[in-house]
């Protein structure tokens, strides 16, 4: 039983958002977009206690305008649905369990609704909420308590932070940690002798260190003030705790350090901590889940970025962690790693566009299958960084993808501020990754060639425009290659004195020396092979030195587009 579709209305930075998960679900997106709204809003519902009395949100949950008030704020309404992932995927068993708050959606498969909302009661003077059942048309159902207790016995919900605190979770109260250190399974004759054990090395400690007599003595005195029982010896004092489930109350994991020693686990960096929390639940949910919550229970890990304190390294070992872990996972992350170590299908979006926060994903029917594997292999290639991106300027070449990034660099335009990631389309097509930056809700430029292949990408690119403006996505460079304008705009002789004489000598070049066919000849016909990336190279040096005025107008004015298509919405 999953979480097929979460609805906010109101909530916090969110006013209306209407988001679906897979088994596995990855939400990213700029900050400010509401990702840990998202996962707040699904602990609000399943990890709130049925029947408490005071209400679920705080002042500072309803979403408010500038000048706004809590108490004039429209209602919070937070909607979770389950939902069946193929016919009969409910056992009988749980189904009669839930009883009428069960549905039937309209492709068949069985929906359970759960709504829970908050708002200002002007007659009590006071904020109230309320857990309601909703039928499939979307209308309340009778409240029923033993229902609501039953879905979250069925899906309890555990929320990882991205300040994960070894020190908190381990205590003996922990979610995860406490289980483990409070199931007593030690038989009761091992135990008193255990407990014997105890006392005698309890009591040696106390005769070898006689400070603590005094204390002892003076607090023997209250007892003729206050009665403190029959006991001959009222005041005891225990070095080590004397009972075994004091023993276990205080148990905890130490680690060995760079120097050998084996320190508690706060004592160790956030890293380590962060990556021993996120183990620590492994750990639960393999031994410790069902006897928690029962046989039907499947878990739902909302994990807030999980690569937060870890090295890139471990971040990766994460993700294969996080990947086998039972039950269901949403996850939020700023990491490229994590992106891309999960399918294009599992991701989630978010772009706010003012007060609205849009929600992005490959629908069924976007990208056929054997392409959107092929993405998935150039995504993991590209670690997944071109997809926190706003902006990707699609480009044919190395060179044109290092010469455009340098030369704004150069110009003193920030890209990588604006969100804007440039990078080649050439293994795939450009198709792809149209479909594809549509689909995520990035803004795509197309920067082509002037020969006939670039002519045939630019016209590929127009047949995707789907209504949208050809000059808000296509560009094609004043020449026939990158490296032939380079030549038109005073880079000429870095090509020409990195010429083959050997090349030159059986392919004389026709045209008039500065013509555009003499540069063209130049760098199709007499460039050593495998040169390219040199000489981007030596046009980069020459760039640094001379600085911005040396730049070709249409670099400048492509990086400056880009950026400005980029800041939009922002």
């Amino acid at each position: 039983m999953i979480i097929s579709k979460l609805k906010i209305d109101n909530f916090r930075g969110i006013t209306a958002l209407e988001i679906d998960f897979d088994q596995t679900t990855v939400v990213f997106g700029s900050n400010n977009t509401g990702k840990s709204t998202v996962l707040a809003a699904i602990q609000m519902v399943l990890g709130r206690a049925v029947g408490r009395r005071s209400a679920a949100f705080s002042e500072y949950d309803f979403h408010l305008d500038q000048d706004g008030q809590p108490t004039d704020a429209a209602p919070i309404k937070i909607e979770l649905t389950f939902k069946e992932t193929e016919p009969d995927d409910w056992s009988d068993a749980m189904v009669q369990q839930l009883g009428p708050v069960v549905g039937i959606g309209g492709d068949g498969l069985q929906i359970v609704t759960l709504r829970l909302s908050g708002r200002y009661d002007e007659a009590i003077g006071s904020f109230v909420s309320a857990f309601d059942f909703l039928n499939p048309n979307g209308d309340p159902l009778p409240a029923n308590a033993s229902a609501l207790r039953r879905i979250q016995q069925i899906v309890p919900a555990f929320y990882l932070a991205a300040l994960r605190d070894a020190a908190r979770e381990f205590r003996s109260n922990g979610a995860f940690w406490g289980p483990f250190v409070k199931s007593l399974k030690i038989d009761p004759d091992i135990r008193e002798e255990i407990e014997a054990e105890i006392a005698q090395l309890n009591q040696r400690v106390l005769d070898a260190h006689t400070g603590f007599d005094a204390v002892k003595a003076r607090l023997g005195q209250s007892a003729q003030l206050v009665p403190l029982g029959g006991a001959d010896d009222p005041v005891s004092i225990d070095a080590l705790p004397s009972r075994v489930f004091d023993i276990l109350a205080r148990t905890q994991v130490l680690l060995s350090g760079v120097s050998g020693a084996r320190l508690p686990l706060a004592q160790h960096g956030e890293g380590t901590q962060s990556l021993a929390v996120i183990c620590l639940f492994d750990a639960f949910l393999d031994a410790r889940l069902v006897g928690e919550y029962g046989e039907d229970a499947v878990p739902i890990l909302t994990l807030e970025e999980p690569e937060a304190h870890l090295h890139p390294s471990a971040v990766r070992a994460v993700g294969q962690l996080i990947s086998r872990l039972g039950g269901q996972k949403i996850i939020t992350t700023h990491s490229g790693d994590l992106l891309a170590s999960v399918p294009l299908k599992s991701l989630r979006r978010l772009r706010r566009v003012g007060n609205e926060i849009d929600v992005f994903k490959i629908e069924d029917g976007m990208i056929d299958e054997p392409t959107l594997s092929r993405l998935d292999h150039q995504i993991r290639r590209l670690r997944g960084s071109i997809l926190f991106a706003r902006v990707w300027l699609l480009v044919e070449g190395e060179t044109d993808e290092v010469i455009i990034q340098e030369a704004a660099r150069v110009a003193g335009i920030d890209l990588f501020a604006a969100g804007v990631g440039c990078f080649k389309f050439t293994e795939l097509g450009i198709e792809p990754y149209i479909r594809l930056a549509d689909a995520l809700g990035i803004h795509w430029i197309c920067v082509s060639d002037g020969d006939p292949a670039g002519q045939g990408y630019a016209n590929t690119a127009v047949g995707l425009l789907g209504g949208k403006p050809a000059q808000d996505h296509i560009r094609t460079l004043p020449a026939w290659d990158m490296e032939t304008y380079l030549c038109m705009n005073g880079f000429g002789d870095i090509f020409e004195a990195s010429a083959s004489p050997q090349k030159v000598a059986a392919n004389p070049n026709p045209h008039a020396q500065g013509t555009q066919e003499y540069w063209q000849h130049l760098v199709n016909k007499h460039q050593p092979t495998k040169g390219k990336p040199v000489r981007a190279t030596q046009v980069v040096d020459r760039l640094d030195q001379q600085g911005a005025a040396s730049i070709p107008p249409f670099l400048v004015d492509l990086a400056n587009f880009a950026v400005a298509k980029g800041r939009e919405g922002l």
